[in-house]
């Protein structure tokens, strides 16, 4: 039995490299808006809906039209499957994850059809994993009292709730537009709770905020007609033993089946 162990911990080490998930369409996505006096839309957006609109922002408190944030669910089931798939279940670790961001708004001064948006600016964004996963979608413009907590539809309103549970930073980036329909990866910082959600195969949730006074960043939501978010997950099988480590192993392995013989003649 002990040699058996042996022999597939040997075929494990030998298995394959690193491979790499593409999760290219979120489960649910909104902007949350505060609004302000100077915007056309209505003075006051916190408690709106906006998850069914086909762009997401980020903009600053102190921006004339308001403060915009976003929030972005990802989906996880296939990307695990896939890696137990390849290396064999549980027998994996995540060792990078890349957010990419593209927009039909992409160049600087560029002002949004909508003119509820600041003008494309460049600046400093953050982004947040979130353990609250309990927030839905919604659809565009829903009124009054469509945000938490008389409702589950997710608004500015809602962001008390969305940070609730656990929560990491996954990191700050400079934003600089690239120009239309260019996407922009953003790597992550390998945080140990996002770690853990993201193995565990189920749904996860980030938060993307202004992390200046100068950003107005819009993007591509996943009802936008092509160039979405999507997350790049790479997994590497669980680092072999050293050989020292191996050698031991064998020692021990061989010790046990047969063990030393004791004189008991006088």
């Amino acid at each position: 039995m002990r040699f058996g162990i042996l022999l597939l911990l040997l075929a494990a080490v030998s298995g394959h490299g690193a491979t790499s998930f593409v999760v290219d369409h979120p489960v649910a996505d909104a902007f949350l808006a505060s609004g302000s006096i100077d915007n056309p839309a209505i003075g006051d957006l916190s408690s709106l809906n906006f998850g069914g609109a086909a762009t997401l922002a980020i903009a600053s408190g102190g921006s004339p039209k308001g403060e915009f944030s976003s929030v972005v669910k990802f989906n996880f089931s296939d990307a695990t499957a896939a890696f137990d798939s390849v290396h064999g279940a549980g027998n994996w670790e995540i060792t990078a994850v890349t957010i990419s961001l593209a927009s039909n708004f992409g160049t600087p001064g560029a002002q949004p059809n909508n003119s509820m948006f600041n003008p494309v600016h460049a600046g400093g964004i953050g982004i947040d994993w979130l353990s609250q996963d309990a927030w839905v979608e919604g659809v565009a413009g829903s009124g009054g009292s469509a945000g938490f907590p008389a409702t589950t539809l997710v608004s500015f309103n809602s962001i008390s709730f969305l940070f609730s549970g656990s929560h990491e930073s996954l990191g700050s980036y400079p934003y600089d537009p690239p120009g239309n329909n260019v996407y922009v990866d953003y790597p992550f910082a390998l945080a140990p709770g996002f770690l853990a959600d993201m193995t565990a195969g189920g749904d996860v949730s980030l938060y993307l905020y202004a992390t200046d006074d100068e950003v107005s960043f819009l993007f591509n939501a996943r009802s936008f007609a092509s160039n979405r978010p999507r997350l790049t997950v790479t997994a590497a099988p669980i680092p072999e033993p050293s050989s020292a480590a191996l050698t031991v192993i064998m020692i021990i392995s061989v010790s046990a089946c047969c063990p030393r013989r004791t004189d008991r003649s006088p």
